[in-house]
């Protein structure tokens, strides 16, 4: 790999094996035709199901797979009464989640309400519970923020008590792949997850369990699914299937380790909890270098994230940082060496223009 790719929480870079197996559907599908070639595949597709099941720690019946994290999402809050009550949303929502119930809410009479935040380091929900009464329609949460990487006590959340038609709806897009999870344990109505991420499948995939009281899976599951695509993120579920604790966690931890000693060593600011479990580092990096390291890095053929808070997480305490926030999300793929490269990058970068 040419390139120094360190964005896995973007997009993780696929196993060789992954894209293969999606050739070789689509190989079969030019000779044989796209029916014949999905009646050939009928047993990897119904594998992939239960791969999906498998690593959420949910039953085959109510586990589902779909295109992306933020269609299935809104497929499912779609579903809610919500007619006149209110919507509660944790402050490090997902943007694209919030301006989708925006509309939907405005079309039904609810009122969208955004929760207190909380510290992740002993995290308090009391605020939380006052707020949940019986004209709540549904509590929305991420399971790890996108921007940083800190992880919600969803387990937590779920105990809170709620009205038995309030439903708990969890985005799980930056936790599968890379923290366990296991829907059972965490009191949620309905989990939602992208495997083109930590999973490293392909794009366009992603899989969700809903609770049985809303519905069955195959009601909100696309109707022409694009089955190399779906082999594919087949694939990527057994290869996570097969890592200690069905996650990339034990392999990522010492480049997380390591970047956050580099970034001490440069007095950088690190945005993301030492303790948090996560592979992603966000660093706090002075507005008036964001360019010139930018520029550097791109020049040194090395791919970071530049999140940008206030469109993807625009009720966080970031949406307005006095910094720019600097992402660097490794994965199975990467090395010390590759991290090392950089904060090189960064050093040389603040001598030139010190």
């Amino acid at each position: 790999m040419s390139m120094t790719y360190l964005n896995a929480a973007g997009h993780g870079l696929p196993d060789r094996r992954v894209v293969r197996r999606m050739i070789r559907h689509l190989e079969r599908e030019a000779e044989i035709g796209a029916e014949e070639a999905a009646a050939e595949s009928a047993g990897d597709l119904a594998q992939t199901r239960a791969n999906a099941a498998r690593l959420l720690g949910a039953g085959l019946e109510e586990t589902g797979l779909a295109s992306t994290t933020v269609a299935t999402w809104l497929a499912i809050v779609a579903r809610l009464d919500m007619a006149g009550k209110r919507v509660l949303v944790a402050p490090h929502e997902w943007g694209a989640n919030l301006r989708l119930l925006d509309r939907i809410a405005s079309q039904n009479g609810a009122h969208i309400e955004r929760l207190p935040p909380i510290d992740f380091a002993t995290p308090d929900l009391s605020a939380w519970a006052e707020r949940i009464d019986e004209d709540v329609a549904a509590i929305c949460t991420p399971m790890v923020t996108s921007v940083t990487g800190h992880p919600y006590p969803v387990a937590a959340i779920g105990t809170l008590p709620r009205p038995e038609s309030a439903r708990f709806i969890v985005d799980a897009a930056q936790a599968v792949g890379q923290v366990p999870v296991r829907v059972a344990e965490l009191g949620c109505d309905a989990l939602v997850a992208t495997t083109r991420k930590w999973v490293r499948g392909p794009r366009q995939s992603a899989i969700f369990w809903m609770s049985p009281g809303l519905g069955q899976p195959g009601l909100i599951e696309p109707m022409d699914a694009n089955l190399a695509v779906r082999l594919g993120q087949g694939e990527a579920l057994r290869l996570v299937l097969e890592e200690p604790g069905e996650t990339y966690a034990a392999s990522l931890a010492p480049l997380n380790t390591h970047a956050r000693a580099r970034a001490a060593d440069q007095g950088l600011r690190c945005l993301t909890p030492q303790d948090a479990g996560t592979a992603a580092v966000a660093l706090a990096i002075p507005q008036a270098m964001r360019d010139p390291i930018s520029s550097a890095l791109a020049e040194a053929d090395i791919l970071v994230k530049w999140p940008t808070p206030w469109h993807e997480e625009p009720d966080s305490e970031l949406a307005a940082p006095d910094f720019a926030v600097m992402r660097i999300s490794p994965h199975v793929y990467n090395t010390a060496d590759q991290i090392d490269a950089v904060f090189d990058v960064i050093a040389r970068t603040a001598r030139t223009a010190a």
